[in-house]
């Protein structure tokens, strides 16, 4: 496995969570917004857009806070 990480170009690699975080509530908000203009969307559209949107503010509020409370790690 080591050669093939090599090989990819992947080695010790520090993700931009904090950045994650605030696109994925961007995207719920986002999400919501479209929810809101588009009333006429049948229900199983407005329930997985509503999971989509809900599952993005549980990985966000989750990034962040654990962003607070740890700081930033290294």
């Amino acid at each position: 496995m080591g050669s093939l990480t090599t090989l990819l170009g992947f080695g010790r690699v520090r993700f931009p969570f904090t950045f994650m975080g605030l696109m994925a509530i961007g995207i719920g908000l986002w999400v919501v917004a479209y929810l809101a203009a588009h009333r006429g969307l049948d229900q199983t559209s407005e329930a997985l857009a509503g999971a989509t949107a809900a599952v993005c503010f549980g990985f966000g509020a989750y990034v962040l806070i654990r962003r607070v409370r740890r700081g930033p790690q290294h």
